[in-house]
């Protein structure tokens, strides 16, 4: 009996080398799938390693029995000592070959042939997803949180990388993941969620930062009572012309009667820039220096549905501005305080302008410059310190329509986009 064995990149291959060498009398002894390195040196290749044995003596026997010379099928050039063909006046007829044993043996070969292709498929997938799992965690170690923090399934583990990514705290991503796994698992009664369909995952994640997101509705406006609506916040995040969005959008669109009370004496053209929006949109405007001015002004306009007053925008290190503005917001007991910041905004900076201006009791937060920035995390991140709602959205510098009403479901978007559309 000889022994031989033969290397491969497919079991298919290894099966016709073995054919080819040994004959249709070999059978298979053992089979195993190892790693090489590649010819071109890039990585490492499968390989198929096939041992097979053929009986040298039962394949000389049966060629001769069909009346021609014994082949070898490859065993070797010619055997050592070939045994004389005996003739048949001397010889008995051979007995009949049992094909059935090497029939059995061709169908379990041919179940091991496919065995093995299912665990090379196998194999290929586990493979693609460690290397996959292996470039998350390092983008996640970049990132700033250790790995060893983290217990998600690999689906949560992507999702939590895209909020990191999109500059959500890591700790706030972690805590929103981390409750979106034990829901998905109270739901399925898999206690890892491990297996949960990753478009399913992002849609779950996606509610449960909706639901994270306080909203305002927009600003009320009732028949013959006057609304009174402050904008206050930095220098430069939009203020100004955010007021004449809200006064446009309530002048054209709700057909509601309007007037603009400036603040902002401080800045060099704050109040022209302010009165072109008024003469535009045909609206009144009035210039308060003093408190009493903001009364008269008040006063006057008592025939409006909402008075939009614009103020000062300083540095919110400015105790002694902010302690003047806070002078005037108090002369306006029923007065809606919108805080107003920008999307560009660095997540620390809006954490520490947001504590800067609570004297000045904000109802709700609005932010601007949407339209300017690539991440929009820290506005989910300020939301959940800050603990207040936010009203409106502006994306761009055009009036009205560059301004909108926040909901929930919009900012989801903006802080986990959806992979495909889907209704919240």
């Amino acid at each position: 009996m000889r022994v031989k064995t033969f290397e491969a990149g497919s079991m298919q291959d290894a099966l016709d080398v073995v054919k080819k060498d040994m004959g249709e009398e070999a059978f298979i002894l053992s089979t195993r799938t190892r790693r090489r390195p590649s010819a071109l040196g890039l990585g490492e290749e499968a390989v198929i390693e096939v041992t097979a044995a053929v009986d040298e003596a039962q394949a000389t026997t049966t060629v001769a029995a069909a009346g021609g010379p014994p082949l070898t099928y490859g065993l070797r050039p010619a055997l050592e000592a070939p045994t004389p063909v005996p003739t048949r006046s001397t010889a008995p007829p051979p007995p009949p070959v049992d094909l059935q044993p090497l029939r059995r043996e061709l169908l379990e070969i041919k179940g091991a042939v496919a065995a093995l292709k299912d665990q090379e498929t196998r194999n290929t997938t586990i493979l693609t997803e460690l290397d996959q799992l292996k470039s998350l965690l390092n983008r996640i170690q970049r990132q700033g949180m250790p790995p060893a923090q983290l217990h998600l399934p690999s689906t949560l583990l992507e999702l939590y990388g895209d909020l990191v990514a999109n500059d959500v705290e890591p700790q706030l991503a972690l805590r929103l993941c981390e409750y979106a796994q034990r829901a998905l698992a109270d739901q399925d009664g898999d206690a890892s969620a491990g297996r949960v369909d990753p478009e399913r995952a992002r849609l779950f994640l996606r509610r449960v930062i909706a639901d994270f997101i306080p909203v305002a509705p927009p600003i009320q406006l009732e028949p013959g009572k006057m609304r009174v609506a402050a904008l206050v916040g930095p220098t430069g995040v939009g203020k100004t012309t955010t007021v004449a969005k809200l006064a446009a959008y309530a002048q054209l669109k709700l057909k509601q009667k309007v007037a603009l009370v400036t603040l902002d004496t401080y800045r060099l053209g704050a109040v022209d820039q302010l009165q072109q929006y008024a003469q535009i949109l045909q609206v009144p405007m009035h210039v308060a220096l003093t408190v009493e001015d903001l009364r008269s002004a008040l006063r006057f306009y008592q025939d409006r549905a909402l008075v939009l007053i614009d103020t000062p925008g300083h540095s919110p290190k400015d105790a002694e501005t902010l302690g003047q503005l806070r002078g005037f917001l108090e002369e306006l007991p029923d007065v809606e305080t919108h805080l107003v910041l920008s999307a560009t905004t660095k997540p620390r900076d809006l954490l520490e302008i947001a504590t800067r201006y609570e004297p000045l009791h904000p109802t709700r937060l609005l932010f601007t410059k949407l339209d300017e920035t690539s991440t929009y995390g820290p506005l989910l991140s300020t939301l959940v310190r800050v603990k207040r709602p936010i009203s409106y959205l502006a994306t761009g510098q055009d009036v009205p329509d560059a301004l909108e009403l926040a909901t929930s479901r919009r900012l989801a978007d903006l802080i986990l986009p959806a992979a495909v559309k889907e209704a919240l």
